[in-house]
């Protein structure tokens, strides 16, 4: 699955729903209105629709959220969002196979967030003895899992420390657990 392009528009929605939060997105790609929605934390649907040469794209994306928008979806609050930490340990101010490493891991919780409609990929970055990459989520337990299962994917789970932050917050240590 391809998400949406870097630089370009991209509007999320979000909802609860008992226990639950609901995600719904839309972005405008090379002609074509692409509609990704499901629960947070899991792998949505997708629908792909094509666009009129003439269609401005902005107008496209507002026309599909008007239905989600009177259902009350909406943009998230900046303080809703938790901050995740994924942290390997490196040697002093790492080298280029980690810098390679930081953005191998950047790219596939970018694709991991994204397609469970739990957030994003802030950025990275290689300091104090440590390779680290930031995260905005939505659903933080449920971010966790994903990081979790992305990473053992691709065999990038070892030495990971996960951490996890809320507004002001210090970040704590969520992974591995400590008995």
């Amino acid at each position: 699955m391809e998400g949406p392009p870097l630089g370009f528009d991209l509007l999320k929605l979000y909802k609860k729903e008992g226990d639950s939060l609901r995600y719904w997105e839309v972005w405008v790609h090379e002609g074509v209105l692409t509609t990704h929605w499901g629960t947070v934390g899991e792998v949505g649907e997708q629908k792909d629709t094509p666009l009129p040469p003439e269609e401005d794209p902005d107008f496209a994306i507002a026309d599909a959220a008007g239905p989600l928008i009177e259902q009350d979806y909406d943009e998230p609050e900046p303080d809703a969002m938790a901050t995740l930490i994924v942290q390997y340990p490196i040697e002093g101010k790492g080298t280029g196979h980690d810098v390679e490493k930081r953005v191998a891991v950047e790219e596939l919780l970018t694709d991991a967030l994204g397609w469970t409609g739990n957030g994003d990929v802030e950025g990275g970055e290689l300091r104090d003895g440590h390779l680290r990459v930031h995260c905005q989520v939505m659903h933080a337990e449920a971010a966790v899992r994903t990081v979790l299962q992305a990473l053992d994917s691709e065999d990038l789970v070892d030495d990971v420390s996960v951490l996890v932050a809320k507004g002001d917050e210090e970040p704590r240590l969520i992974w591995p657990t400590t008995p």
